[in-house]
This record gives C-alpha cells, sequence and structure tokens, in this order.
C-alpha cells in the first residue's frame, strides 16, 4: 500500500460543492440515524424486554418488512428516476417523505397498555409497515441525491464525509433516549418511549425538510435526464443495476459488514443489563448504554477527517480496509471488556467500532456513484435513484436476515424475558460469545471483499473523461 497514488487530480473549479451546500444537504441525514436507530435500539427494548412480545415473532416482524423493502425501494427508485418537475426529480418525494416519517415514527411507539401478545405483534407488523414505506419514500430520493451533487472523485469523498459527520448529531440524540426513557417519571421504558418519540418526530421532521428545499443535483449528472422526457422501463432498470460489478461488491461489502454488527446489535442492552449489572435496569446500566452509544459517534466524527485524509494517499479502498480492521479488534475487545469488575471498559471496543463506521459511511457512500458512472458508460442511462433504491434494498435484506436471526440468537443463548433478575450462568456466556464472535467473523468477511473493488481514482478519472466525451459528441 504505497502512500502516493500514481495518478493525482485536481477538482475542477465547477465541480467543488461550498461547505454551507455539503452542509445543507448532509443535515438530511440527522434524520437518518433518528429514524433508523430510533427503531432499531429500542424495538427489543420496548416490545420485548418490557411488554414481553417474543423475540422470535419480533424478528419475524423485522423479516416481514424488509420482504415488503423488496418491493417498495425498487418502485421508489424508478419513480424519482422518472419524476420530472421544476424542483427536481428527489426534492418532492423528499419533503413528503419528511411528513410521513414524522408521523409513522411516533406511532410505533403509541400502543394502548395491558394487551395480549397478538395484538402487540399485530400492532407493530402493521406500525412497522407503514414506517418502513415512508422511510422509503424519503431515503431513497435523498440517497440518491447525495450521488448527484457533484460528479468528482475526491468531492464526492468529502459530500460523503460531512453527511456522515452530521449523521452522528443524530446518533448522539438516540443515545440519550436509554437514560431519557427510564427516568422516575416514567411508569416503565415504554411510557417514556412514548413521550419522548414526539420530540423525535418533530426533530425529524425540521431536518429532512432542509435538503428537500435548500439541495441541489449537479447540473452535468442530470442535464440529459430532464431534458428527456424517456422513462427508463423498471425491470430493465433493475436488471441492469444487478448487473454492475462494482455496485454489487460495494453492497456485498456493507451487507456483510453490518450482518454480524446487527445481528447481536441488541445484545448489547442484554449483556449490559444481565452480565455486567446483574439484571438491574436502573439508572447506572441506562447511563453506561447512553455513554456507550455516544462514544461511537464521537469516534466516528473524529475517525472521518483522518480517513479522509489518508484516503487522498492511500485511495478510498486501502482505507477502508484499514478502517475496517481496526473496527475488527475492537470487535473482539469486547470479551475481555465487557465485565462487571469495571464496565466503563466496554467504551473502548465502541470507539474503536467507531472508526470502522466511518469508513463504511464515508468510502462506501462516495464509491457507489463511481459504479453508478461506470454503469452509464456501459449502458448509457443513469438511474441515481435505482442504485439508490437497490442498494438500500439489499441494505434491509441483510438487515432482514440479522434481525430475524437475531430473535433466534437471543431466545438460543437461553434468556428468559419473565425472570425478574440476572439470568443464567449459561446463558450470559453464549449471549458473550454471540456477542464477540458473530461480528469478528462478518468484519474479516467484509475485509477480504473489499481487495477485490475494481475502480480506483484513475479508472473512475478515466470513466469519467470517457463520459464526457460521449455526451459532448451526442450534443453536436
Amino acid at each position: 500500500m504505497s502512500l502516493k497514488l500514481k495518478h493525482a487530480h485536481e477538482t475542477r473549479p465547477e465541480d467543488r460543492v461550498g461547505f454551507s451546500s455539503k452542509l445543507l444537504y448532509g443535515s438530511g441525514m440527522i434524520g437518518y440515524a433518528l429514524l433508523i436507530q430510533g427503531y432499531m435500539q429500542f424495538y427489543n427494548p420496548i416490545f420485548n424486554d418490557t411488554l414481553g412480545l417474543d423475540p422470535v415473532l419480533i424478528g419475524w416482524v423485522i423479516a416481514i418488512c424488509r420482504l415488503w423493502d423488496a418491493v417498495t425501494d425498487p418502485f421508489m427508485g424508478h419513480v424519482t428516476d422518472n419524476t420530472r418537475s421544476r424542483f427536481g426529480r428527489r426534492r418532492p418525494w423528499i419533503a413528503l417523505g419528511a411528513l410521513l416519517c414524522a408521523v409513522s415514527f411516533i406511532g410505533v411507539w403509541w400502543f394502548p397498555n395491558g394487551q395480549s401478545e397478538n395484538f402487540y405483534f399485530i400492532w407493530l407488523l402493521l406500525s412497522s409497515l407503514i414506517f418502513y414505506v415512508a422511510f422509503t419514500i424519503y431515503s431513497v430520493p435523498y440517497i440518491a441525491l447525495g450521488m448527484e451533487i457533484s460528479p468528482d472523485y475526491h468531492e464526492r469523498g468529502s459530500v460523503m464525509a460531512i453527511r456522515t459527520v452530521l449523521q452522528q448529531i443524530g446518533f448522539f440524540a438516540i443515545s440519550s433516549l436509554y437514560w431519557l426513557t427510564s427516568l422516575d417519571c416514567f411508569e416503565d421504558r415504554a411510557e417514556g418511549m412514548k413521550w419522548n418519540s414526539l420530540w423525535v418526530g418533530a426533530l425529524v421532521f425540521v431536518v429532512i425538510m432542509v435538503p428537500a428545499i435548500f439541495a441541489k443535483e449537479h447540473p452535468s449528472l442530470v442535464q440529459g435526464e430532464v431534458k428527456s422526457s424517456k422513462k427508463i422501463p423498471l425491470w430493465h432498470s433493475v436488471k441492469e443495476t444487478l448487473s454492475c460489478w462494482p455496485f454489487l461488491n460495494l453492497a456485498l461489502i456493507t451487507v456483510v459488514s453490518l450482518l454480524g454488527l446487527m445481528m447481536v446489535g441488541s445484545l448489547g442492552y442484554y449483556v449490559t443489563i444481565y452480565h455486567m449489572y446483574g439484571g438491574d435496569k436502573g439508572d447506572a446500566s441506562g447511563k453506561l448504554m447512553s455513554i456507550v452509544n455516544y462514544t461511537i459517534p464521537i469516534s466516528t466524527v473524529l475517525a472521518v477527517p483522518l480517513l479522509q485524509k489518508l484516503s487522498t494517499f492511500w485511495g478510498k479502498r486501502s482505507t477502508m480496509i484499514f478502517a475496517f480492521s481496526i473496527a475488527l479488534i475492537g470487535t473482539l475487545l469486547k470479551w475481555p471488556f465487557y465485565t462487571p469488575d469495571n464496565p466503563y471498559l466496554s467504551i473502548i471496543p465502541s470507539i474503536l467500532l467507531g472508526i470502522g463506521s466511518a469508513a463504511a459511511y464515508v468510502f462506501v457512500n462516495a464509491m457507489i456513484p463511481e459504479a453508478v458512472d461506470a454503469d452509464e458508460l456501459k449502458t448509457g442511462e443513469r438511474r441515481e435513484g435505482m442504485f439508490s433504491a437497490v442498494y438500500s434494498w439489499t441494505f434491509k435484506i441483510g438487515a432482514a436476515v440479522a434481525l430475524l436471526m437475531a430473535g433466534y440468537v437471543l431466545s438460543g443463548t437461553g434468556f428468559d424475558a419473565t425472570l425478574e433478575g440476572p439470568q443464567s450462568e449459561d446463558t450470559l456466556f453464549w449471549m458473550r460469545v454471540c456477542f464477540t464472535g458473530i461480528p469478528a467473523i462478518s468484519l474479516a468477511g467484509a475485509i477480504l471483499l473489499a481487495f477485490y473493488y475494481p475502480i480506483t481514482e484513475a479508472k473512475a478519472y478515466e470513466i469519467r473523461e470517457a463520459l464526457e466525451a460521449r455526451r459532448n459528441a451526442e450534443s453536436n
């Protein structure tokens, strides 16, 4: 891994994106973090640990939602790619999604008390389906818009770096919910989540509306599509997107790297409560979980500028491999550092995992537009919306498998939600084995896949030059 690239390129003035423009676009990612982390971090603590819903049933809810995404995500990508309006192809849908996401997120948590397990299963299923449809309406065009802000290799990385930093604000806000929902003024965590969901929903609406109003596409990337009335057939668009190897490689890296982390993500709650605090769900364990969850975004924010700088010397792929390797070390350290003797040692693995998160958020998202360029060179069509949709769909399918398995993993450890207090030693042992081992295997797989990503900086600029030459020839 050399310290200098053989082919260095300077960003053209017309391709540069002002810092304020990056902030206006990136603010929408605060809403992304609030919605996804708010839902994923609390469906188990609320519906399983507080209401007693079987974790296997919860896993099936998530799996069903992801299968539904297999329909809604590509459809939304097709719709936004073929939208023609004076506000662009993406922003009208982002604005609609802002309202729907805010309302549907609140709706997940406002269930009546004292109902049966079947009632809560149906409530979680229906409210989650509505929530994920709303999320698709917002997220698919929003991610596509990020691919259209600049055509430059380095500037794309900078846009995604700012977006990643802003995303951590959402993580900060959501991390506080572990503490806020356990305050003494609430009867239980479920009641705490009901009332706290109101400010989360309001904040979601505001931050998503910012890019809907102010963010703009780069003219060179959308000029042809805006002027043309040609519609891209849905099935053709899906087929061509799935045949793009650079894109599939990035999608696989994302799915594999996050698969293990998501499969055992909720185990962090159970390991903290039952292994380190002996079943005590009080203020002490809630504060530690909030601190640990604050640590990851802090680490990510601090790592982003360093990794972005390293990528100018090593390239995006090599820098991503480096960061994933650090995250792998952090995952292995969960075993000795999640200990009842000194619970606050659990902060250390979170710091290292934050570095890996920075790589996933910045570089994968900055490399997908390169795959879009390669696909346009091959097919003559440009469809960021479909790439955004298929990427989102592959992520969600991976998440569905992970979260479905998460229910079986938790159940397989022998966890019994009816026990009031500590779990058995065997249960705690297998919780720790899964919490450490499963994500370590997945991160190792992602590192291996990253070695096969084919587009270097030199190749990216070569593709862009070929595209510009063809566009110029077609316009003459």
